[in-house]
């Protein structure tokens, strides 16, 4: 099974996006979303949000309506931590840990608090995803079925 880790500010939504006149408070921008959804078209991947939008019931609902539907979430290990105490990567890593049938992940994410070997695509919050970014994602992902075809 192929994961996206998916973040949404900074992903799915940008300062460009909002400073067309658009809210980002669960809010997506179609360009991106459209890049995202991209991703999983070519790729089959499932989704699991590790989002800040994961704690909140009005978010998740709003990602499955504006940008795709998602198989789980990431565990929350901050609350009640420290900013940086936890790093998102430990969060990615415990489900990783409890999912031994994933054979690749990617994820993608504007912030960089992952573990050194994972595999993070890094966007940023001004622009979001971007053509190159999506590409890249793609590649990953697919790269062991072009390995094996």
């Amino acid at each position: 099974m192929k994961v996206l880790f998916l973040d949404i500010d900074g992903v799915c939504n940008s300062r460009k996006f909002a400073e067309a006149g658009n809210s980002l408070w669960n809010n997506t921008d179609p360009a991106a979303v459209k890049l995202v959804r991209r991703i999983i078209d070519e790729t089959k991947c499932s989704v699991v949000l590790s989002s800040t939008w994961r704690m909140y019931p009005d978010s998740r609902k709003a990602v499955k309506e504006q940008v795709c539907d998602y198989i789980d979430c990431t565990i929350d290990m901050q609350r009640g931590a420290k900013r940086n105490v936890v790093d998102r990567g430990y969060e990615v890593q415990e489900w990783l840990d409890r999912h031994p049938e994933v054979s690749a992940y990617a994820i993608l994410d504007d912030d960089a608090d992952f573990l050194p070997h994972q595999w993070l695509f890094k966007t940023n919050f001004n622009d979001g995803i971007t053509e190159e970014i999506a590409q890249a994602v793609i590649d990953h992902l697919n790269a062991g079925e072009r390995a094996y075809a």
